[in-house]
Formats: C-alpha cells, structure tokens, sequence
C-alpha cells in the first residue's frame, strides 16, 4: 500500500532541539518502505512518500520523532486503481 505522511515541525523548537533531531534523523535513516522524502522549501515540514505492507513499522518511526514533528499520515491510491471502484459505486 503506499503510504502518503506530511510532517510540520513544531513551533518554536530551538536550534539544539533541532540539532536533536537532525542527529536521530542521521542514526535512524529512511523511513521504512521509503519511495520518496521531500522538504518543504520553507524549512517548516516535509512529505515522505513510501510503500508498506504493513503501517505498523512506518508508525513507530513516526514515534521516534513526535518529540519536535506532527504527523498526518493517509494511505493512498493510484488513480488508475481508484477509478474502477468509484465507477463501480457510481452504478
């Protein structure tokens, strides 16, 4: 399943908080099932794009760092995936 998670960094974290997390982020690497990891070009959050079988693993990332980001994470599917199925309720 692909897995869509946009992460807003906390208001207000100071520089060493911030040094934090850029150390956890460097120890602990991509997130699981990782396709694609963008940063807003504001410097306040970012989306990452991955694909799982299983959510459990990408949550407890998102755990690892809840001290400084909020995260929204939604499963997603491909349009041409999609279309059949709305057409089929459509009937």
């Amino acid at each position: 399943m692909l897995l869509i998670t946009t992460y807003t960094v906390k208001p207000y974290i100071a520089d060493e908080e911030t040094a934090e997390l850029m150390a956890v982020f460097a120890e602990g690497g991509a997130a699981p099932g990782e396709i694609a990891h963008y940063v807003n070009a504001d410097g306040g959050g970012g989306v990452v794009i991955s694909e799982v079988d299983d959510i459990m693993p990408s949550y407890r990332n998102n755990l690892n760092y809840a001290k400084w980001l909020t995260f929204e994470s939604r499963v997603v599917v491909k349009v041409g995936d999609a279309v059949p199925h709305i057409l089929d309720a459509l009937s």
